[in-house]
């Protein structure tokens, strides 16, 4: 089936210093509390079809360029999958609270919309699936988070080192890039090896707050996870599973980007969780970094029960090495 494309809108002001939401209440009480939306017409672009879907809903008029959040897939209580835009847009000089009649017609035709303002995700519950993404809009985020890393490509040997004789059995290659205006980075990963198999791994993720949006994988027969609000989507083998998710979330395939836009000096640590789509868990990810006489650091990562080692150039943001020990006596390194 193919999915529905929708546009959502979190119109956003600042008030009293702080970011609040534009919300409404819909006048068919099982509707629920909503954030402006519309479906995306044939031909119409998300970003021209959320600003249509602002004006019709709220009744404000001037609209500057809206800035994407996140897409996702959803699905809708009919069984329908909706491929879902959000966008956030900014107001200045707007009213506290307003009434107004949606001039979109259809289903909408008649009724009237009460509209108002919230400060938090947990001021009031809206309705299915409209407050997936309101902490990247309400919570305190990094101003730039991976945003201060350049389009780049870089290409590293793998040694595969036994009892102290290493020898290469392969070759991996990252590419970054920026999409969407340069909100959203894009990390290609491929490793060919006769020995071990050759992989490629692409992760989407918003470059300002870090949150991942989807991850593909050609390991093991392929997977695709897509990251919707409070849960991830894993398709593999033809099937299709929803997991729950507990933090906001990072993804392991990530913690690498993370490692180069850390504030790392002296003795560094810090510790949170991140959710493994291989294996459809959230992991506590553990890091601990020392500085080099040569200026840069030396991280151990812990990734549950698995270490990997990195040694990072903060100045350059580049990951100079890694390296890991997969079984005893043997050892397993990525360097230039």
């Amino acid at each position: 089936m193919e999915p529905i494309k929708k546009a959502y809108g979190y119109v956003t002001r600042t008030h009293k210093g702080r970011p609040q939401v534009l919300v409404f209440q819909h006048p068919i009480l099982e509707a629920g509390i909503q954030i402006p939306k519309g479906t995306v017409e044939e031909g119409e672009s998300p970003e021209a079809a959320v600003v249509r879907e602002m004006i019709e809903e709220t009744g404000l008029t001037e609209w500057g360029k809206p800035v994407f959040i996140a897409d996702d897939r959803w699905k809708a209580d009919d069984g329908s999958i909706h491929h879902r835009h959000f966008y956030r847009l900014d107001q200045k000089d707007v009213p506290d609270q307003w009434q107004h009649a949606p001039s979109g017609g259809g289903e909408e035709e008649g009724l009237q919309f009460t509209l108002f303002w919230i400060s938090s995700p947990g001021d009031i519950p809206l309705a299915r699936g409209h407050g997936d993404y309101l902490p990247d809009v309400l919570e305190e985020r990094p101003e730039d988070g991976l945003g201060c890393l350049e389009p780049s490509e870089d290409v590293k040997q793998v040694y595969l080192i036994e009892e102290g004789v290493e020898r290469i059995i392969g070759e991996t290659r990252e590419q970054i890039s920026f999409e969407e205006g340069g909100t959203v980075l894009v990390r290609e990963q491929t490793l060919t090896s006769e020995e071990i198999g050759d992989r490629r791994t692409v992760t989407r993720l918003m470059a300002s707050t870090n949150r991942p949006l989807t991850v593909e994988d050609s390991g093991g027969g392929g997977m695709r996870a897509v990251y919707a609000g409070d849960h991830v989507i894993i398709e593999r083998d033809g099937g299709e599973k929803r997991v729950p998710l507990h933090h906001l979330p990072v993804d392991t395939f990530s913690v690498e980007l993370l490692l180069r836009t850390l504030p790392l000096e002296g003795t560094y640590a810090l510790s949170f969780h991140a959710f493994n789509v291989l294996k459809g868990e959230e992991q506590l990810i553990e890091i601990h970094a020392d500085e080099q006489p040569d200026g840069s650091f030396k991280a151990k990562v812990r990734f549950g029960a698995m270490i990997q080692w990195y040694w990072v150039n903060t100045e350059t943001r580049e990951l100079l090495k890694q390296s890991s020990d997969p079984a005893p006596g043997l050892k397993m390194e990525f360097r230039r």
